[in-house]
């Protein structure tokens, strides 16, 4: 099921975002999974997953959720319902798996009309132009037991490089501290429970309602 409620704003993904990941949406997945990244994108995901916990049965909102490799991870292991939000309407298409409801929407101000025991933002807080708010939509939809598991890119050496490969490409990202990370959940009303680094680019989170 495909959705479209509200066109993107420059809240969330940039229109320069939107389009690199537009142009990069066939195959993306598969370049994922079987590439040169693989190795990396598998301890990413046994990350998310560890942080996030016991998933069957669980409704699961993937704010940013690309062509759905997340999404289809949490579905694997037992999720239900799984929803899967994104600006990109390419990325949006790339997802045929039938238990993944889709809507092309902004990541910071899609109002969906259920809470979620899971919300995952992986890979997507560095992209946006205002991260807090992005964090902040997420927490609305979070039942007041749930969880969030974000993926980011951390303030080190490896996220240096991982910034200068997007700049390669004309996209500025945003790097996050342990700090910055406790800062934001504070705004939105959460707080920090666990956090994994993946080196050498990514750090999971996993935030709570205070």
């Amino acid at each position: 099921m495909s959705q479209t409620p509200h066109p993107p704003t420059k809240v969330g993904a940039t229109p320069a975002v939107t389009r690199y990941f537009d142009s990069r949406a066939a195959g993306y997945c598969a370049a994922m999974t079987h590439g040169p990244w693989s190795w990396l994108r598998h301890r990413e995901s046994s990350a998310v997953l560890a942080l996030a916990g016991p998933v069957s049965h669980r409704a699961v909102l993937d704010l940013g959720c690309g062509a759905g490799a997340y999404a289809t991870l949490f579905a694997d292991n037992g999720a239900a319902p799984v929803v899967g939000v994104d600006a990109s309407r390419q990325m949006i298409a790339a997802i045929a798996d039938h238990r993944i409801a889709t809507i092309v929407g902004d990541v910071a101000t899609v109002s969906l009309d259920r809470r979620f025991d899971l919300v995952v933002l992986a890979g997507v807080l560095e992209f946006v132009a205002d991260a807090g708010a992005v964090l902040a939509n997420a927490a609305r939809h979070l039942t007041t037991d749930g969880r969030i598991v974000a993926l980011v890119p951390p303030d080190t050496l490896g996220g240096w490089t991982y910034r200068l490969f997007h700049r390669s490409h004309g996209i500025a990202i945003t790097l996050f501290s342990e700090d910055q990370i406790a800062l934001l959940a504070d705004g939105a009303g959460l707080r920090p429970t666990a956090r994994r680094l993946v080196r050498p680019y990514a750090a999971v989170y996993a935030l709570e309602p205070r």
